[in-house]
């Protein structure tokens, strides 16, 4: 049976007018967290989940 753990990322809202350093920033922080094998999976409440394969 396959297992999984999940990861809740907090959404803070960036003070600042500069929409395309708002974006590079999240690009940025979800690459990182797709190179440590998170995947997003969906987003609600102020927190964004992300979901990864747990070895045995």
């Amino acid at each position: 049976m396959k297992k999984y753990e999940y990861k809740m990322v907090e959404v803070k809202e960036k003070i600042g007018l500069n929409f395309s350093k708002k974006v590079s920033d999240a690009e940025k922080q979800w690459n990182e967290l797709g190179m440590e094998g998170w995947k997003f999976c969906t987003w609600g409440n102020g927190v964004m989940i992300f979901i990864r394969e747990v070895d045995e």
